[in-house]
């Protein structure tokens, strides 16, 4: 009984998370919490803001070069700091 608890457990969590990006109004918002989750680039490109993306990229592909194409500067020391 444990093991289908846990099996239930591991298929469905993913699952509520992916729904809770989903219910995300804002695209930009949602397409950033679609790729932070799948840590898949494919959402970052969706993104429309230019800052967004290039920060999406950077943390998804764990890249710093995007950073540097950032124009905000809050935005971007932040992403040279998180980006390793």
């Amino acid at each position: 009984m444990k093991k289908i608890l846990i099996v239930s457990a591991l298929i469905l969590i993913p699952m509520i998370a992916k729904a809770s990006c989903y219910d995300i109004k804002d695209n930009d918002a949602k397409n950033n919490c679609l790729a932070m989750q799948d840590k898949s680039t494919h959402y970052c490109y969706n993104i429309k803001d230019n800052d967004m993306k290039n920060y999406c990229l950077a943390k998804v592909g764990s890249s710093k070069h995007y950073c540097y194409s950032i124009k905000d500067n809050n935005m971007k020391n932040e992403c040279l700091a998180l980006v390793k």
